[in-house]
């Protein structure tokens, strides 16, 4: 072998030895900055959970989705009545014995053609124009037990080729703050009844990165509902359902938000831009409690 072969094998050898190093070097790396949440426990499902849904790390969380609102009426075919722009701002903050969950969500009805934010909507059912009551959940805020009243917290979740669904199936039923006897217009039940059916999907390997305290996110929300109180459909048969699909938007936040559709909400509802304060955890506000009181307001003005 001569002395330029023998060289050449050192150099070689030397190189290989340096790339299994760096490679070594890299696995360790990424070994450091990863943990195996266990999701069937309550604290590692509550962790994945809410590091897909929002940011475990304190961190201003921003979802955005759009959909449509589409009528389903005994013996009609199925009708496509507005779209929807949603957008939901979050903050987890954790404390002793769980994580203080602050919520500030909206969802705007928009022009079935234009996709425009809209004032009054026109209603093919009772032909006449109706003044348009965009949802705002000013402050729909929890806490999060890991282990509460209820017992063990547990999301159920699906796990499948490397990804992890989370899933809540929400159906309700409770008394309406909308009565059929004082507000007949408004009110298709002395009950506010639906149901929700919401998903978050995310990478497994997002949650176990204890580098990452939100993990990117696509969403999903299929809501069954009475008809909304503002289109006037009174005691009507039939319901709306709801579909909508969205994306938690890591990087640029509420800059991300499609450029017209943000104007719109900077101008005419700056606050739905940001979550509640951690002054404001304990209250509650719905949209059927903000609508009555803003017929109640109108009731009391056409009185004076």
């Amino acid at each position: 072998m001569s002395h330029s072969e023998t060289s050449r094998r050192r150099i070689l050898t030397g190189m290989s030895s340096v790339a299994a190093a760096a490679t070594l070097g890299a696995t360790a790396a990424r070994a450091a900055t990863t943990k195996h949440l266990d999701l069937a426990t309550p604290q590692g499902n509550l962790d994945g959970y809410l590091k897909s849904r929002s940011d475990i790390g304190g961190n201003t969380s921003v979802t955005y989705a759009m959909g449509t609102v589409v009528s389903k009426i005994p013996g009609r075919k199925a009708r496509v009545l507005m779209k929807t722009h949603a957008v939901n701002m979050t903050r987890c903050l954790k404390d002793a014995t769980g994580y203080v969950f602050l919520q500030r969500e909206c969802v705007i009805f928009c022009d079935v053609n234009s996709g425009e934010p809209l004032k009054t909507w026109f209603n093919p059912f009772v032909d006449r124009e109706c003044e348009v009551f965009h949802i705002q959940n000013e402050s729909v805020s929890s806490h999060y037990d890991v282990n509460g009243a209820r017992g063990p917290y547990h999301m159920d979740y699906l796990e499948l080729a490397g990804e992890v669904t989370f899933y809540n199936d929400l159906f309700y039923s409770s008394p309406s703050p909308l009565s059929i006897e004082d507000y007949p217009a408004y009110a298709q039940s002395n009950l506010y009844e639906g149901a929700g059916l919401y998903h978050w999907h995310t990478n497994r390997a997002d949650l176990d990165n204890a580098d990452l305290s939100s993990a990117a996110t696509n969403t999903s929300h299929i809501g069954v509902r009475q008809w909304l109180p503002w289109m006037e459909m009174g005691g009507w048969d039939g319901e709306l359902v709801l579909p909508s699909r969205g994306k938690k938007l890591r990087e640029g936040g509420v800059k991300d938000i499609p450029k017209p559709f943000l104007t719109w909400m900077e101008k005419n509802m700056p606050v739905y831009l940001e979550p509640p304060p951690v002054e404001q955890k304990e209250e509650r506000r719905s949209f059927y409690g903000e609508f009555k009181k803003h017929i109640d307001a109108k009731r009391a003005a056409q009185k004076k």
